[in-house]
């Protein structure tokens, strides 16, 4: 009785909860995700003038280094634990 058999619709459920989430996580305004991204056009339309390109690279590029190194510091923690 501990073992419950999931049905193919919880499995589906699971995945869209999944789905809702990343989509929701890529919308964050961190730079290298989506949400930067349209915090970049938000300040363009009030400036009325582009942001320039390697500003803008430069930025995302520091944001996606600092999310990967936040993944492996997590990911490093989480394995020292199991040791």
């Amino acid at each position: 009785e501990a073992v419950k058999t999931y049905t193919f619709s919880d499995f589906m459920n699971v995945m869209a909860l999944l789905s809702i989430n990343v989509g929701i996580f890529n919308l964050l305004p961190i730079p290298g995700l989506d949400g930067a991204r349209l915090i970049f056009l938000i300040i363009e339309l009030i400036r009325r003038k582009p942001v320039k390109p390697q500003v803008e690279g430069m930025i995302h590029f520091a944001g996606m280094a600092l999310l990967l190194l936040f993944i492996i510091v997590i990911s490093f923690n989480d394995i020292s634990k199991l040791f």
